[in-house]
């Protein structure tokens, strides 16, 4: 995987040494940017707030379109396949580039080989959220309590193959315990089920459990990046619980077509690096859980590079196929 984007990284150079010019004007038009989920969500709430900091930043407006199906990998697509002149680009994240190549049989696309990374626009750690049903206030009692019954409880997720799936199997090599998956049709569902115990826990999105956890009908155990969550400073990681090797999190950033010329994506990247300094961006994205985490197309190519190959070793350890 880490082969594909750096041959990708040597294209967008040969590209830049011969398309330059291309289109000294760039953008001279509005800008499509393809959001593979439907509107409304969390993850088309973030779109449209960056689109518009960067509209302003590049004097262009970017129309956000919305093309949800096949678990947002309908949208990787239809970008991969669009002509590669910086004027239609994909804002995705962990689940439809890195997760969904490892966990479906026939995705139809690389999108390592098909997409080229621009900027990394947030970092999103998931939370240990459990039901009032579970008595204790630590992840470690929470973890002698599923030790204590292998196989008894059960934990949600918002889908066979999605991230917080992923994210329950990888809870339980790390703590070496076990727990039956129930999976539901979305995040809404996931909460609805702890809060009426039907589940005893999720490692799941922030924004699902927030105000549950804040309202104390859910319990907040921990949070699953290598530093606390802004959305959560008091909450201890999985780390500071007891497990060194715990660091999982969840991402958004910003793709062009693979072949776009190196100039149009750096200037891309640095509008968007820009942008996402604005002090009220900032806060309303720490509101969703999210972490501001902008750096160079090179910082971002390596990442995802990184991340491809995590969840791909977790989707194999669990044995996780999708046909």
């Amino acid at each position: 995987m880490k082969q594909q984007y750096k041959l990708l990284a040597a294209t967008l150079l040969s590209a830049a040494t011969f398309n330059v010019a291309a289109d000294p004007a760039y953008p001279s038009r509005p800008i499509t940017l393809i959001v593979p989920f439907g509107a409304g969500g969390a993850f088309d709430v973030v779109a449209r707030m960056t689109a518009k900091e960067v509209g302003e930043e590049i004097k262009q407006s970017i129309v956000v379109e919305n093309k949800p199906g096949a678990g947002g990998t309908l949208g990787g697509k239809l970008v991969a396949n669009a002509k590669a002149d910086g004027y239609t680009l994909l804002f995705s994240g962990t689940g439809p580039i890195s997760i969904a190549p490892a966990v479906y049989k026939n995705l139809g696309y690389s999108p390592a080989k098909a997409l080229a990374p621009v900027v990394q626009l947030t970092s999103s750690p998931l939370i240990l959220a459990a039901s009032d049903k579970f008595k204790g206030k630590t992840v470690q009692d929470f973890v002698a309590q599923l030790k204590a019954s292998p196989g008894k409880y059960n934990y949600a997720s918002s889908g066979n193959g999605t991230i917080v799936h992923l994210a329950g199997e990888y809870f339980k090599t790390q703590t070496k315990t076990d727990a039956v998956h129930i999976p539901f049709g979305g995040g809404a569902q996931v909460a609805t089920s702890l809060l009426a115990g039907e589940t005893l826990f999720s490692i799941t999105n922030i924004p699902n459990v927030r105000s549950h956890i804040e309202a104390g009908k859910l319990r907040g155990l921990a949070t699953t990046a290598a530093k606390r969550s802004s959305a959560f400073p008091n909450l201890p990681t999985m780390r500071e619980s007891g497990y060194p090797q715990f660091d999982l999190t969840g991402w958004i950033g910003i793709f062009a077509p693979a072949g776009t010329p190196a100039a149009i994506v750096e200037k891309l990247n640095a509008a968007y690096v820009k942008a996402m300094q604005d002090p009220e961006l900032k806060k309303r994205l720490v509101e969703q859980g999210d972490e501001v985490a902008t750096g160079s197309v090179a910082a971002f190519t390596s990442f995802v590079a990184k991340s491809d190959e995590q969840w791909s070793k977790i989707a194999t350890s669990a044995n996780v196929k999708i046909d």
